[in-house]
């Protein structure tokens, strides 16, 4: 389409220029004799438009046109002939040259582009990287300074003080509304400690039903949820509604350890709990929270043994 246009638009240059040779040059169209001759007109449009090659198909044509429309050649013929051409030449160059010149800044310039794309990419991988270590990093402090007041909650040293403990760490991480502690002895699971009860229920004072929640965390040494045992039994309900109708006293139940002698020496229940708040993380910062009051427990009653040896001491020496 291009080459087709090209030569259409010298068809009609050179028509023009013949046409008004001969309307106004006295039927001479190709102006035989003439030293500033008009077809230089159309080989210089020619040739700063499209370049080298089309500036001397030109030139020919016009050189063609020129001995057609000329009678008799003569000495004074050859100015414009040799001006036709080496307007095609010279011009042709000069144009080709800036062509060159504009491939070469347009290709630099697509390069640049491209390595601007490149690193922009590059900057976004960077930066994306850099916010997942942030916040890997905020985590980890949050993680950590979250350990440092569980810590902090939990160091005291009489064990009647840290039950009321362990239940305020449990409705303020866990955003529960009720929470207890048990201890275990003599197969029998005894309240220590319980938070947001108006009235304690009697069947929560003690429980001694293996087939409790809070038993089947004591026998399976796990954190474990009431959507837990509901999967396992096959409820024809769904464990959601069963949840929100509140047929479960316990919600999830975590096993304090004693890991010295590596026995299970309790259990931290959340009793009631928004549903909203009732996911997957909440078991495990359940276990985190019994694993840390498992260690201030063993910590504490050690203390009240070195005081009871201590007492003891005191009382044989003052005798």
């Amino acid at each position: 389409m291009r080459r087709f246009n090209f030569l259409a638009e010298i068809a009609v240059l050179y028509l023009i220029v013949c046409a008004i040779g001969w309307f106004f040059n006295g039927g001479a169209w190709s102006y035989p004799g003439v030293a500033l001759h008009p077809f230089l007109i159309v080989v210089a449009i020619e040739a700063n438009q499209y370049g080298l090659r089309p500036a001397i198909l030109t030139s020919v044509v016009g050189l063609l046109l020129y001995l057609i429309g000329s009678p008799g050649l003569s000495n004074d013929d050859s100015v414009p002939m040799l001006a036709i051409m080496a307007t095609g030449v010279l011009f042709g160059m000069t144009q080709e040259s800036r062509n060159r010149q504009l491939r070469d800044a347009r290709n630099e310039l697509d390069r640049s582009r491209t390595e601007q794309d490149r690193l922009r990419q590059r900057i976004q991988i960077l930066t994306q990287a850099n916010n997942e270590l942030n916040e890997r990093i905020l985590g980890e402090v949050n993680t950590v300074s979250s350990f440092s007041e569980i810590a902090r909650r939990l160091s005291v040293l009489e064990q009647e003080d840290l039950f009321p403990a362990i239940c305020e760490l449990i409705n303020d991480y866990l955003s529960a509304s009720k929470s207890s502690v048990y201890s275990l002895s003599d197969g029998v699971l005894t309240l220590e400690s319980a938070r947001g009860f108006v009235v304690i229920p009697e069947d929560l004072k003690s429980i001694s039903n293996q087939d409790s929640l809070a038993w089947h965390a004591v026998n399976e040494k796990t954190s474990l949820s009431a959507l837990d045992l509901l999967s396992r039994k096959g409820t024809a309900e769904t464990p959601a509604r069963a949840l929100k109708e509140g047929e479960h006293p316990i919600l999830m139940a975590s096993p304090i350890f004693d890991e010295a002698e590596g026995r299970v020496t309790g259990v931290v229940c959340v009793n009631n709990l928004p549903f909203s708040k009732f996911h997957g993380a909440s078991k495990k910062i359940l276990g985190v929270i019994a694993r840390w009051a498992g260690d201030a427990l063993n910590n504490a009653a050690i203390v009240e043994g070195l005081r009871a040896r201590l007492s003891a001491e005191a009382s044989r020496g003052a005798q």
